[in-house]
């Protein structure tokens, strides 16, 4: 169950349909979201691609994923968390109806990590799948938890799900789109049919357990604040309250195991360090990715590896309870954030915590090398100091604070060029840090005030995803925003469409993939002679009886791609990339779809 070698889940893998399913519709949530990784999600919810494979750098298909997801996926994330991406990209701003920035009150954060799914099949009930995690929508390569659950929808109403419902609701107030609000509200009719299990029989029960979206979702709610025999805290961030209430609860006799980040430590006191049997990750394999990069001379973003896992496991008798979630072993995730957790009884003869504890220290009976144990046991309560940090975080307050300014923009053209006027609320723009906000590429950065103005943009310009930048002493933070954007030429998305279909040799390629045809693609590959030539070669005439004939197939196997078609040729309208004898023969077999779907 925790092997760390053994027991691993794929990100991708796990938003996939199974087979002979497509998804209907995802939602998600995280605290800090990286557009990068964002962007490669739809190759997996749509195209049953990896996240980072060979197709997420092919802009054709990460276009048709895009595509395919644009009324399908929302994401929601904590406001002033969206991280700057490494390279501006066009295809981001084809993401903006589907994230949405959540702002909680009163300094507390929105940290939940969960996905909800829903995959249809022509010859199966729908299949819908909960995924609750500890890790964010980014690149982060820390260890974390995810447990899959999967449900099927049935005649009879079931109330386990109505907490889940519950967090539907509270999401749908921070999104404007009202095809998402529909995607949202389709998930909440549908919820109470469906039945969920976790697929292991030694996982008797389970409930969803959201915290802060109501008075009633409170920590009391959790059952996770009681008397226990035995507990595994594994958590990297701390509050030395919560560590102590967890102290406090302790039976006689009991064994208490916390695991977490070396940074935490320094939270505790030496009294609750001797309390808890206290485990960080080494730091060789914290610094692992770095040394690496250093001695193959790489100057590369380094990605150290921490603990990002939240786990509770705690047995008290032989009742045992894993919780495992987004909520840290802290004062704000359970007095104040909102947050997800899955709770999990667990029945199994014999069994103990420290069983648990072993497959994540390594132990395998007698063979048992401390060498491999990935743990290491502190003793003592470092003292740490980092005014830098503190900057920091003044910094990111002042962004967040921004968020709740309720900004909104609104484009006017002027000279063929566009300018933007964005208004804020003066009581949220703070006076101790310098705020400046720019397009999402970064240019023509100014001073936040009430009413700012970017002037003189081009149409690519144009998003509502913005790039603010905080300094204070020295420091500087930068971070994407959006913003509710008015005006944005409706023609924003067609360029964007034509920046990668540029010519008809790409659109060949598109419509070849879209199609989907093994045979297809095998026969265009033979046509230039290499694969190579498929990707990067010139518009080839006799390319074209081939998608004759795939075409032919699609109209009566699946009508529905003459339509996809169909929009694809409408977003790029150019004469000089779609050929005149393709769109021809095209609009017969679109007449002879929709015959066939009536």
């Amino acid at each position: 169950m925790f092997n760390t070698a053994e027991d691993r889940l794929d990100y991708g893998r796990i938003l996939s349909p199974p087979a002979g399913y497509t998804c209907a519709g995802a939602i998600g949530t995280t605290y800090s979201l990286d557009l990068e990784t964002l962007i490669g999600v739809p190759l997996s919810l749509f195209l049953s691609e990896e996240m980072d494979g060979t197709l997420a750098g092919n802009p054709i298909y990460m276009l048709e994923g895009l595509r395919k997801s644009s009324d399908k996926l929302l994401v929601f994330c904590e406001g002033g968390q969206i991280k700057v991406p490494n390279k501006a990209n066009l295809l981001f701003t084809l993401l903006e109806e589907s994230v949405y920035e959540v702002t909680v009150a009163d300094n507390y954060s929105f940290h939940p990590k969960i996905w909800l799914i829903k995959y249809s099949s022509e010859n199966s009930v729908p299949l819908y799948r909960v995924i609750v995690l500890s890790r964010n929508l980014t690149f982060d390569r820390s260890w974390d938890m995810a447990v899959v659950l999967e449900g099927n929808y049935k005649d009879e109403t079931t109330s386990r799900n109505e907490p889940l419902i519950d967090f539907l609701t509270y999401l749908r107030r921070y999104t404007y789109n009202n095809k998402k609000k529909k995607l949202i509200n389709t998930f909440i009719a549908e919820l109470p049919f469906v039945h969920f299990s976790t697929g292991d029989k030694h996982f008797t029960d389970f409930r969803f357990l959201p915290l802060g979206i109501e008075r009633k979702y409170d920590r009391e709610y959790t059952g996770l604040f009681e008397t226990y025999h035995d507990i595994l805290v594994f958590s990297p961030f701390l509050s030395k309250e919560t560590v102590m209430d967890f102290d406090a609860l302790a039976l006689t006799n009991s064994n208490k195991t916390l695991i977490t980040r070396r940074s935490a430590i320094p939270e505790l006191s030496n009294e609750l360090l001797n309390s808890f049997q206290t485990y960080c990750l080494k730091e060789v394999l914290v610094d692992g990715e770095e040394a690496i990069s250093e001695s193959e001379g790489i100057a590369a973003d380094v990605q150290k590896q921490d603990i990002h896992a939240k786990l509770y496991f705690k047995s008290k008798n032989n009742e045992h309870s894993l919780y495992v979630g987004s909520a840290n072993c802290s004062r704000s995730a359970w007095k104040g954030n909102v947050e997800f957790l899955l709770q999990l009884n667990y029945q199994k003869w014999g069994f103990r915590i420290s069983q648990v504890i072993d497959e994540l220290f390594g132990k395998k009976g007698e063979d048992y090398d401390e060498r491999f144990n990935p743990f290491e046991k502190i003793e003592t309560v470092p003292e740490v100091i980092d005014p830098a940090e503190n900057n920091e975080r003044i910094m990111e307050k002042a962004i967040k604070r921004l968020c709740r300014a309720r900004a909104e923009a609104f484009v006017s053209e002027n000279n063929n060029q566009y300018d933007v006027k964005l208004e804020f609320d003066s009581k949220y723009i703070a006076h101790d840090v310098n705020l400046s906000i720019a397009t999402l590429n970064g240019y023509n950065a100014v001073k936040i005030e009430p009413v700012t103005y970017l002037r003189g943009l081009s149409l690519t310009d144009l998003s509502e995803f913005y790039l603010v930048k905080a300094e204070c002493k020295g420091e500087s933070l930068r971070r994407i925003l959006k913003i509710r954007t008015k005006g944005i030429p409706p023609e924003r998305e067609e360029f964007v469409f034509k920046s990668v279909i540029k010519d008809t040799h790409a659109f060949i390629q598109y419509i070849a993939f879209l199609l989907s045809d093994d045979y297809l693609l095998s026969a265009l590959e033979q046509g230039g002679g290499s694969k190579q030539w498929f990707y990067e070669g010139a518009y080839n005439e006799y390319q074209m009886p081939v998608l004759y004939e795939t075409m032919l197939r699609a109209v009566a196997q699946s009508p529905q791609k003459m339509e996809e078609i169909n929009y694809v040729i409408k977003k790029i309208n150019d004469k000089e990339i779609i050929p005149h004898e393709f769109e021809h023969i095209y609009q017969i077999f679109l007449k002879a779809s929709r015959r066939a779907v009536r």
